[in-house]
């Protein structure tokens, strides 16, 4: 995804793709200019997130 998709989308959801166990949900809290913000499940606050590892969740559109 791109920033300015991720930026079109805040509040719809992802999913985290880093190569590693099992994928992660979360949820676009905002983006700047680098990096999109997502809540994931079970966290308090947001976290940076390169585009690059995040893919939409299929039931946010």
């Amino acid at each position: 995804m791109s920033i300015e998709d991720a930026r079109n989308r805040i509040g719809d959801g992802v999913v985290y793709h880093a190569g590693g166990p099992a994928p992660e949900d979360g949820v676009i809290t905002s983006v700047n200019d680098t990096y999109v913000f997502v809540r994931y499940r079970g966290d308090f606050g947001s976290k940076a997130t390169h585009p690059a590892q995040l893919d939409w969740l299929a039931a946010s559109r």
